[in-house]
């Protein structure tokens, strides 16, 4: 669903949220400055990604937040194009992914330098490799955000994808390694 993240000011405290059109954001919260916003496909999950990088200064069970200097320049910069957050759930699926091609040349690589035989080199690295999506199945982020902050069932569709993928995976790995010691017999 499209919406904005915005930034406000309000008295001595910021306010960060989302809204699905800017008329409703100055009609209910009548806000003393709205500092920035960002149009997005999914605002949700950079909402949450704001809400865990400023916890600290969150105020219990609200999105206000007394932010200092840094922090708010900070935030403005993550409202901007010049953000490094990930602005979308899907962002936890490319890391997974690249965190798993990762780990498999590394282990692949260092199973070839103990001279383990190459199916059972390919297929310990294809399991080891799995890990990252077993991680996002049971965990649902990889700490970018408090899953709790999101609607429910929205870290679903990424659990869904890291299940099949881990056992996948997993399973390649498993017949690679029954066919190696086929072969070997």
């Amino acid at each position: 669903m499209k919406g904005f993240v915005y930034l406000i000011k309000k008295g001595d405290l910021y306010g960060i949220g989302r809204v699905k059109d800017i008329d409703t954001l100055k009609r209910d919260l009548k806000p003393d400055q709205i500092i920035k916003s960002l149009a997005l496909e999914h605002p949700e999950s950079l909402e949450v990604r704001l809400y865990r990088r400023y916890k600290k200064t969150r105020l219990p069970g609200s999105g206000y937040f007394k932010l200092s200097a840094r922090q708010l320049r900070d935030c403005k910069k993550q409202l901007s194009n010049k953000g490094n957050i990930p602005r979308s759930l899907a962002a936890e699926f490319s890391i997974s992914f690249t965190g798993a091609t990762a780990i498999f040349f590394l282990c692949f690589f260092l199973l070839n330098y103990l001279n383990v035989e190459f199916l059972s080199r390919t297929a310990f690295a294809l399991v080891i490799s799995s890990i990252p999506f077993w991680l996002l199945l049971f965990s649902g982020n990889f700490g970018g955000y408090e899953t709790n902050d999101l609607p429910l069932f929205s870290s679903w569709a990424n659990r869904t994808k890291a299940l099949i993928a881990a056992a996948l995976i997993t399973l390649l790995s498993y017949l690679i390694f029954d066919w190696s010691l086929r072969l070997s017999l």
